[in-house]
C-alpha cells in the first residue's frame, strides 16, 4: 500500500495573543483541536486545521490556528493521511507559539514533540 501526501498550502488562520496580567506562577494549560475535511473547491483536497490553546491563569492565554491543504495519490487509510498531515502542520504551529510568546515580560512556550498518533486517538 503506497501514498503519496502532498502539502499544497499551509495558512495560519487564527492567531490571537491575550494579555492577561503581568508574572503568575501559574502552569500553563494547554489543548488541542483537529478537525479535518475537503476543501469546498477541490473535493480531492483534504483541509487539515489544527488549533492549539494555551492560557496560563493571571498571565495570558493565545490560540494559533493553522490549516493545511493537502492532496494524495494511491491507496491509504484515512486515519493514516490525518496523521501524517497533523504531523506535518504541527511544526508550524510549535513555532508560531514560540514567536507568539517571544513577548517582553513572558516565559517563551516551546512546545515539546508529540505522538500524533495517541493525539489523533483522543
Amino acid at each position: 500500500m503506497s501514498c503519496v501526501l502532498k502539502l499544497n498550502a499551509l495558512v495560519f488562520d487564527d492567531i490571537i495573543f491575550k494579555r492577561l496580567g503581568m508574572h503568575s506562577d501559574n502552569d500553563l494549560e494547554i489543548s488541542f483541536s483537529v478537525s479535518i475535511g475537503t476543501n469546498i473547491t477541490d473535493q480531492d483536497i483534504k483541509k487539515v486545521s489544527v488549533k492549539v490553546m494555551g492560557e496560563k491563569r493571571e498571565e495570558y492565554s493565545f490560540e494559533v490556528q493553522a490549516s493545511g491543504f493537502f492532496a494524495y495519490e494511491g491507496n491509504a487509510e484515512d486515519s493514516i493521511i490525518q496523521q501524517n498531515a497533523v504531523a506535518i502542520v504541527m511544526p508550524y504551529i510549535r513555532s508560531e507559539v514560540s514567536l507568539l510568546t517571544a513577548q517582553p515580560g513572558v516565559e517563551s512556550v516551546v512546545l515539546p514533540p508529540f505522538n500524533i498518533a495517541e493525539m489523533m486517538n483522543k
